[in-house]
């Protein structure tokens, strides 16, 4: 999800898009160990000691507005506002494994991003695995049918320790090429293995797709968690009672930003509904140019304030308690 100033709602795709292919759609799976990458900062991303990356290729040309990655950290103050050196290379489209890819052929679209972070299980190891998001402040287009390298890297220069502090996590399945490493020497290891305690060679755990959908839920600290959510899209005057185009559950991070995960939109007018809590269904314009939009909902703290499962004489008090304190 978009970060900064802007918090944000995160849409990808559920309408089929044809330009997608399978490497560049890599979601983290049990136990998926995970690999270094790590640059000195996002202005000189030398390697410090390792980065990783992974290749990705696309049917038809396609503008890339939005990335998702899965890691680990070793410092949980790692999860709190920390960029990531993003970097997508063009390269040549010569055979895997042989000659050792990537043949990095142009320079790299960098990106220093701040994503959101939401935990989403645990690993080989036993550590916490989190899933990050962000949207992209300038768009790429990947053109069809050239293959293409993405390199996520911790930003040491911005993290919470001077050691390492993050771990790209990964993915069994190798798409095209295997993913591999370089090192600050140059060197460049073909193929890579996860961490596990018997480790595997892998590919890389991330998503790209072409939308991003900005917004964030202000929930009072009177609404207590877990925060049950869901959010229902339907274009803009079509009546509540209508099937929704898009229903899913929201996951809604610490910040307010919440995200849906697998839908796809036009460019168009939407009306977001939030439903959930035992609240009244509050409504939303999503206004989608270009792939990109938002929509934010505040002053919610109605209904099901002590998170009963009722919406009823128990909520009063913590309503009274949210005017007097805000």
């Amino acid at each position: 999800m978009c970060r900064g100033k802007n918090l944000s709602l995160t849409l990808t795709s559920l309408l089929a898009f044809a330009a997608v292919a399978n490497a560049q759609n890599q979601p983290w799976q049990f136990p998926n160990g995970a690999v270094e990458s790590r640059v000195q900062t996002c202005t000189a991303p030398q390697p410090l000691n390792r980065v990783a990356m992974d290749d990705f290729q696309f049917a038809q040309t396609t503008t890339l507005r939005w990335v998702r990655w899965w890691g680990v950290v070793f410092n949980p103050a790692q999860l709190n506002n920390r960029s990531y050196y993003v970097a997508i290379y063009s390269s040549g489209n010569g055979p895997c494994p042989a000659p050792c890819n990537p043949t990095v052929i142009q320079a790299p679209s960098p990106y220093c991003l701040v994503p959101s972070v939401t935990a989403v299980g645990q690993d080989c190891n036993g550590r916490t695995v989190y899933r990050f998001t962000a949207c992209l402040p300038a768009p790429f287009v990947a053109l069809g049918g050239t293959k293409y390298w993405l390199q996520i890297s911790e930003n040491n220069s911005n993290s919470a320790t001077a050691g390492e502090d993050f771990r790209w996590s990964g993915y069994r399945d190798i798409h095209n090429c295997p993913a591999q490493q370089r090192d600050a020497a140059g060197v460049v290891a073909c193929t890579i293995n996860d961490d596990c305690p018997q480790p595997i060679q892998t590919d890389l755990s991330y998503v790209l797709r072409r939308t991003c959908f900005g917004g964030v839920i202000v929930i009072p600290p009177v609404i207590l968690a877990p925060h049950v959510f869901f959010a229902e899209i339907r274009p803009i005057g079509a009546p509540d009672t209508s099937p929704p185009i898009y229903r899913q559950p929201l996951t809604v991070d610490s910040g307010g930003e919440y995200s849906l995960d697998e839908a796809d939109l036009p460019d168009g007018q939407y009306t977001v509904t939030l439903v959930g809590m035992g609240m009244p269904h509050f409504k939303q314009p999503l206004n989608v140019i270009n792939g990109v939009g938002t929509s934010s909902f505040f002053d919610i703290f109605v209904g099901d304030l002590n998170n009963d499962g009722m919406a009823d004489g128990g909520d009063t008090q913590l309503f009274v308690n949210g005017l007097l304190h805000p």
